[in-house]
């Protein structure tokens, strides 16, 4: 019998919970841009003025306070991120019973989302957005196109087991639809696996939004993302480092922390 020591280790060792206190920490500075005292748009100073007790980050290239852009920057990218992965988990989950059935249909579905993953995310980025223009809607579809596969092909390694089991057959015996069984039966069998899974997805839209900014498209149409942040403050990263590195550090920090916590997160859950 496991001691009550043991068991906490396992949930959360202190390696966990230093990776998820830089989690929070920077999730929470990208969604407290409503807390800032400027909007981030506004010129308050020189261009590139290294940091003071006024502007703690400096300006960047057009006089703006680095930290408030940094915040709302933060805001609109989470959220973004946010609802891109949740439409991409939507379709991957659906994608995913589809091809875990047999039958033609199933096949041909499963070379198609296979061929999805082999393309770069960067040459879809590049393709959907010249075709689709820049804007939120655009980096939905993005995202779901990037991130559906994935989803879709370890929902399909899920379920195949689950769907052979006893209780499955017992519920498609005894009258339920092949919908029904899959939401009642089979999907809460794959929630924390799935969980994981999504939240990997979610660290990844962070970091592709952030990419397809830096590369200039400007994805989300507000010019003060991280992804731009850090393209426009190289220009002047001699006179203020802070413009290009803040913005840098606060991705590195949520995108490299949430992957490793959710991958330790997802070993322990299978222990």
């Amino acid at each position: 019998m496991r001691s009550k020591h043991s068991v906490s280790e396992k949930l959360l060792s202190w390696p966990d919970f230093v990776l998820l206190v830089f989690f929070v920490a920077f999730l929470a500075l990208a969604l407290a841009g409503s807390l800032s005292p400027t909007d981030g748009t506004s010129t308050v100073g020189a261009a590139f003025m290294p940091p003071s007790a006024e502007h703690p980050l400096g300006t960047d290239g057009l006089g703006r306070d680095v930290l408030a852009r940094l915040m709302h920057g933060g805001a609109h990218l989470i959220a973004v991120a946010a609802v891109s992965t949740a439409v991409a988990a939507a379709v991957g989950v659906a994608l995913g019973f589809a091809v875990s059935a047999k039958g033609r249909f199933a096949d041909v579905l499963s070379y198609l989302l296979d061929l999805l993953l082999v393309i770069p995310s960067i040459l879809v980025v590049m393709v959907l957005v010249f075709g689709l223009g820049s804007g939120v809607g655009t980096m939905i579809v993005v995202t779901t196109a990037v991130s559906a596969p994935y989803i879709a092909r370890y929902t399909r390694s899920l379920v195949r087991p689950v769907a052979a089991s006893p209780y499955v057959t017992a519920a498609r015996l005894s009258g339920d639809s092949a919908a029904k069984t899959a939401v009642r039966e089979v999907l809460p069998n794959l929630a924390v696996p799935l969980a994981t899974t999504v939240g990997m997805r979610f660290i990844n839209s962070v970091y592709l939004v952030a990419t397809a900014a830096f590369l200039g498209f400007d994805p989300l149409g507000t010019g003060s993302d991280w992804g731009t942040m850090i393209q426009t403050g190289v220009t002047g990263i001699s006179l203020n480092p802070w413009a290009a590195l803040a913005p840098t550090i606060a991705i590195a920090c949520i995108t490299i922390s949430g992957n490793l916590l959710l991958d330790r997160i997802g070993k322990r859950s299978n222990l």
